[in-house]
């Protein structure tokens, strides 16, 4: 969408730079945030994740152009949130070549076509059952203020997200200043999140799609295939120090011709993870554990 830009509220981005070690481990010499862990400033954010999806014109970055938003959360019991703009510009829908056909079916409306099927006039059906979730936007920011109670943000999830933190923060005037403090100004994109991870591509979303509820609960399956990948992507102490302890024994990742390890006599064999002593052993994995309080650490993708 052309016409609309976040003030200074940019894509939560995860790129680390990348440095190998032979066959051991993926090492970031930043911390990289995990798919559950990202910054917390004074004033942000609390534990509660709030996944979002707006339905839209993309070609009216304006009230106009917004059709409906959906939002759920992380409880056990999710709070969840389902509203269609009453000042939606129905009329401007009718050439678009994607909503009528693939947004339009969950909303309330009546859709008149000519004999070749294409739509001529796009009006509310009063008697949908979903009419009483048409509301003006006034109403469904004020609803939503509500929704974002309190003083902290919670953190906030979408995937391709950028438009639809656009007009949810369009509802508010795009104000900072005037939206409530519980609104989040910036969002986590789980596509991006994704591809830092290295993750695969999500099951399809079998039903609903482009309903803004069905879509906001889908990103929340989403973040949790997400999850279930970071999880099965962490290592333990115990295997990275022994893994290090391999490669360094080998001269691995050693820069020049300094030993990796201290010399020892001519034709003495160095000792195996295994003839290492309890204390040496220790002091390996408290090493690891140190790193791995302080960069993340992957299994090459390889050996998952």
């Amino acid at each position: 969408m052309t016409g609309w830009t976040p003030p200074a509220c940019p894509i939560t981005s995860i790129a680390p730079a990348r440095h190998r070690h032979d066959g051991v481990t993926r090492l970031y010499d930043h911390r990289a945030p995990t798919a559950t862990e990202h910054t917390k400033e004074s004033h942000l954010m609390t534990d509660r994740l709030v996944y979002l999806d707006t339905e839209f014109d993309p070609r009216d970055p304006t009230l106009k152009g917004f059709l409906s938003i959906g939002v759920t959360d992380n409880a056990a019991e999710p709070a969840e949130y389902y509203a269609i703009n009453a000042d939606a510009d129905l009329d401007a829908l009718v050439d678009h070549s994607f909503i009528p056909d693939h947004v339009l079916p969950y909303l309330p409306v009546i859709i008149v076509r000519d004999a070749d099927g294409t739509p001529v006039k796009i009006s509310w059906d009063e008697h949908h059952p979903d009419y009483a979730r048409v509301l003006p936007a006034e109403q469904i920011a004020a609803d939503l203020a509500d929704y974002f109670p309190g003083e902290d943000e919670p953190e906030l999830l979408a995937n391709w997200g950028k438009d639809d933190l656009g007009y949810l923060h369009r509802l508010f005037g795009n104000d900072w200043g005037a939206m409530p403090p519980g609104v989040p100004r910036i969002f986590t994109d789980l596509e991006v999140l994704r591809r830092q991870l290295g993750a695969p591509k999500p099951p399809v979303q079998l039903a609903d799609e482009h309903h803004a509820l069905a879509d906001a609960r889908f990103n929340r399956d989403f973040h949790q295939h997400l999850l279930a990948f970071q999880a099965d992507q962490q290592i333990e102490a115990g295997e990275l120090a022994r893994q290090l302890y391999a490669a360094l024994a080998t001269g691995a990742g050693q820069r020049g011709a300094r030993p990796a390890m201290p010399a020892r006599p001519a034709g003495t064999p160095r000792p195996t993870w295994e003839e290492l002593t309890d204390l040496t052993r220790g002091h390996h994995e408290r090493v690891a554990a140190a790193l791995l309080a302080r960069f993340d650490v992957r299994r090459p993708q390889n050996s998952r």
